[in-house]
């Protein structure tokens, strides 16, 4: 039998979700949860660019657990510990892009929460995306050419002027002067999930950090920017280049980086290789160049975050109750595969 899906608002992640749990042959979507009364009593599918799919949006969380669906994708904006646990301690499993890993980000005293309540619901809790997430299981599985490892290292590039989030860019300290007390400090907390996935690597490599380390820089503007969705003056910050380092003994194990701009007018000017660079270094040595070529379908330009999270949910379902992570999981790989076959 299919495993029963209900959706977790309606934003742009959330609906690339709902094409992939449709095209799923393991999946079947049940229901879909959105803020806005608006939203809701809606077709699902006519909001995300499919033929009516008979299933109709709610904005009532009692609605959503009623169903008794086998897993909630849940995807919003901004995470709500409460609705977690409601859910996990009535027995439905989750799979979330909202920015969660192990849950440390969150702060220990939640974390604690999510994973007591999905224990005592008997079911588990997940989270991942495109990176973190995918990208370091891609970076893991490479270093399975190595028979010795000194260094694994992620490193994003991306021209994000066009995702429009001004809440997101200002809360990692977008538009404000790069003199403001506490910025770096402000970026990495909002960044606190990228130190989670390092620590996931750690745990997948079987060794201990002696610590996580975080270093940032800005780019600022050097003319006024405006994006449509927010504006930056010139000389407030248009850019961020950060890293997170796992240190062992002293020297750098793996490292995250990510560099992103928005706008064409910034000091540093940082050049953009869009994707991702993952190297490991060792015996032997092994590079990849990890590239997403975006569909034109706008309606499917967010499936690369939202695809990792629903086609684990078969694996997640089948794991041990409370938190798990990629250290956790089987192999995860697409849940849909089309093979175009000639005829004769």
């Amino acid at each position: 039998m299919a495993l029963r899906v209900a959706q977790w608002t309606m934003g742009g992640v959330a609906r690339a979700a709902v094409r992939g749990v449709v095209a799923h042959p393991e999946l079947e979507l049940v229901g879909c949860y959105v803020w806005s009364a608006a939203k809701a009593g809606q077709d699902v599918g006519e909001l995300v660019g499919l033929p009516p799919l008979g299933i109709t949006t709610t904005n009532d969380v009692d609605e959503i657990v009623a169903l008794r669906p086998d897993v909630v994708a849940y995807m919003p904006l901004v995470w709500n510990v409460d609705e977690l646990v409601r859910l996990l301690e009535a027995g439905i499993n989750v799979v979330s892009t909202a920015n969660f890993i192990t849950g440390h980000s969150y702060g220990e005293p939640d974390r604690l929460r999510l994973d007591e309540a999905a224990k005592k619901g008997g079911v588990s809790l997940y989270g991942s995306g495109i990176n973190p997430g995918l990208a370091s299981a891609v970076a893991l599985t490479a270093a399975a050419a190595c028979r010795e490892i000194e260094r694994i290292s992620i490193f994003e590039q991306s021209d994000a002027t066009s995702y429009e989030s001004a809440e997101t860019w200002r809360s990692l300290g977008f538009g404000s002067p790069p003199d403001t007390p506490g910025l770096v400090e402000t970026a990495r907390e909002r960044q606190l999930v990228f130190r989670d996935v390092v620590e996931v690597m750690a745990e997948t490599l079987r060794v201990r950090l002696d610590e996580v380390r975080y270093t940032a820089e800005f780019g600022v503007a050097t003319k006024d920017l405006h994006l449509g969705y927010m504006d930056i003056p010139k000389g407030a910050v248009c850019g961020l280049n950060g890293t997170w380092e796992g240190i062992v003994a002293g020297r750098p194990l793996i490292a995250v980086g990510l560099l992103w701009r928005l706008g064409q007018a910034m000091e540093p000017d940082w050049e953009i290789n869009e994707g991702y660079q993952i190297e490991v270094r060792g015996i032997p040595n092994v590079r990849l160049r990890y590239e997403l070529d975006y569909p034109s379908n706008a309606l499917d330009k967010d499936a690369n975050t939202a695809n990792p999270a629903v086609n684990a949910i078969p694996a997640v379902v089948a794991a041990r109750p409370g938190i798990v992570t990629m250290a956790d999981l089987p192999l995860v790989t697409a849940g849909s595969v089309r093979a175009a076959v000639a005829a004769g």
